[in-house]
């Protein structure tokens, strides 16, 4: 799993943002990653596009 963060510039949706860093989790850090964005409240949702 990636992780990847970055800032926003200009208007947001007018420019796309300029990515900044991205940290490459083990199997094992990404499921406890997973557990905690879970206990905060984040939920799973369904695609929005379609599997080609």
């Amino acid at each position: 799993m990636f992780i990847d963060s970055g800032r926003i510039l200009g208007v947001l949706g007018k420019e796309p943002p300029l990515m900044t860093t991205r940290e490459e989790l083990t199997v094992n850090k990404a499921r406890d990653e997973w557990r905690k964005l879970i206990t905060q409240g984040w939920r799973r949702t369904k695609p929005v596009w379609e599997e080609s």
